[in-house]
Parts: structure tokens; C-alpha cells; sequence
């Protein structure tokens, strides 16, 4: 069998290469087209938020709300997207920067009122009781155990207050679980419905806590077991003299309610 040799015109090989040349040089312009209308697009004022409105704060200015956002959306994504165009704005990153920054929001949710105005809705932390941190200073807590805002002049009479020994500042941070708040804060109230004027309760770093009422006089109790301490209590009130001083300022140096049906009182 015989092979034959093709031989190519030298003429169709420049026509060919031609056309080759031709479309990569179109392919080129219509890439470069696009890119110039996506950043033409991109960059128009129209699609860049120059408006931000916050609604639901009470405790934080609305103008450092403001400006901590107008820092997030400052900026460019690979040095030509704005940070502040209505579709690519950094939603989660703004959301998170502010719950850090001001730890007295519970919820951050953002949405466009239109393409160029930004509405940052804010939910606020409600105060269960004061939390105090030795040398730091009172703080506001909310029903989780957050510590989130320092607390102001004239809080002290507002709330009950809570204390336990730091060694740095518990502001932003889960302090207590949730369960023990609320099962401190619900003795609180049940000693106040016996007539007792509790002061403040110490949590300890074991399960132990305090209660100190009006006088000084201390209640020592077991975590978990708040029950059956009221209960005792109660007894201990129904048999009349054997708790000295009065409900409201009892003369005894402590209560101690932490041995099940077991109950030790130091007199003063």
C-alpha cells in the first residue's frame, strides 16, 4: 500500500493561521468588554449603600452603630468589588463585628430598604439581675448568664444582686449557665415571699453558694436542693425562738441548709 503526502497550500496555512489570530484577538476584546462592563456595573453610586438606618437600640448611640458598619462596608473586594454595593455587602461579617462590639445585642438581622440604604435592626439583652465581679465592678446579666453592659448608677436597687469572685472582666462573656441563674434568682423571690430581705448571693466555684440578708446574716446552701432548703426554713420559722432577731434581721452569724433535713445556726 502506497502513503501520500499531503502538502498544504502555503497560501490556506496563512488563511488559517489568519483566522486564528482573528479569534483569539475578538475573544480577547469581547473578555476585556465584559470585565469593563462588570466593573463599570460595580461601581456605579446607584448600587453603593450611602444610607444606614438602626432601629430597636436604646443602650448603644446609633451613631457608633453607624459607624462601626460604615468601617465594614469600607473597602474593596480584590481591589475593584465595593464592599458597600447592595449585593455584595458582608452581611454575616457586620452581623458578628457587632454583637462583639456591643455585647448588649442579642440579635443583629440587616436588609435594604433600597439599593442604597442599609436597615440594621438590633435586638437588646433584658436584665435578669446585677452581676458583681469583685475589683471589676457590677454588670447587667440576661437569662442565659451573658454579661453584657455594665452596670449604671441607681441599677443596684433594680435588680438582685449576684456575685462571685474574677480575676478579669466578665463583660461579653456566659458567666453562669442558665439553669443555675434562674434557680438563684427563684430562691431570691421564694425568701422575700418568707419574709426575709435578701441582700445579695455570693456563687461560690463549687456548688456551694451564699445568700447574705439584711444584717448581715448569711444563708449556706447546696446548689440544687433550693427546695428543701425553703422547706427548712419554713420549719425553722414555725418553731418560733429558735431563729434570734427577727425575719427581716435575724441576730445569727449563718443558716447553714447544706446536710439535707440537717440544720446548723450560729447565733451572733
Amino acid at each position: 500500500m502506497s502513503h501520500h503526502k499531503v502538502i498544504r497550500s502555503p497560501r490556506l496555512a496563512r488563511k488559517e493561521k489568519k483566522r486564528k489570530t482573528q479569534k483569539i484577538i475578538f475573544l480577547a476584546l469581547l473578555f476585556v468588554s465584559v470585565c469593563a462592563a462588570a466593573v463599570y456595573g460595580l461601581s456605579r453610586p446607584a448600587f453603593r449603600i450611602t444610607q444606614i438606618d438602626v432601629s430597636g437600640s436604646s443602650r448603644v448611640p446609633v451613631e457608633s452603630i453607624v459607624e462601626a458598619v460604615k468601617e465594614d462596608i469600607a473597602g474593596t473586594y480584590f481591589g475593584f468589588i465595593p464592599k458597600a454595593h447592595a449585593l455584595f455587602y458582608p452581611e454575616s461579617a457586620i452581623q458578628q463585628e457587632l454583637r462583639e462590639e456591643f455585647p448588649t445585642f442579642s440579635k443583629v438581622s440587616l436588609s435594604l430598604k433600597h439599593l442604597a440604604a442599609l436597615q440594621v435592626a438590633v435586638r437588646e439583652r433584658e436584665p435578669q439581675a446585677l452581676w458583681c465581679a469583685g475589683t471589676f465592678g457590677c454588670f447587667l446579666i440576661d437569662e442565659t448568664g451573658f454579661v453584657f453592659a455594665p452596670a449604671e448608677e441607681g441599677t443596684e436597687n433594680l435588680y438582685y444582686r449576684l456575685e462571685r469572685e474574677a480575676t478579669s472582666s466578665p463583660l461579653g462573656i456566659e458567666v453562669v449557665s442558665a439553669n443555675r441563674l434562674a434557680g438563684g434568682i427563684s430562691f431570691l423571690k421564694e425568701l422575700e415571699g418568707l419574709g426575709f430581705t435578701p441582700e445579695r448571693m455570693i456563687f461560690k466555684r463549687e456548688q456551694d453558694s451564699e445568700v447574705v440578708l439584711s444584717g448581715n446574716a448569711r444563708l449556706l446552701l447546696k446548689e440544687g436542693d433550693y427546695s428543701r432548703a425553703l422547706s427548712n426554713l419554713q420549719t425553722l420559722l414555725a418553731q418560733g425562738d429558735v431563729l434570734p432577731g427577727t425575719v427581716t434581721s435575724p441576730k445569727v452569724e449563718y443558716v447553714d441548709l447544706r446536710y439535707g433535713n440537717k440544720i446548723y445556726v450560729k447565733p451572733k
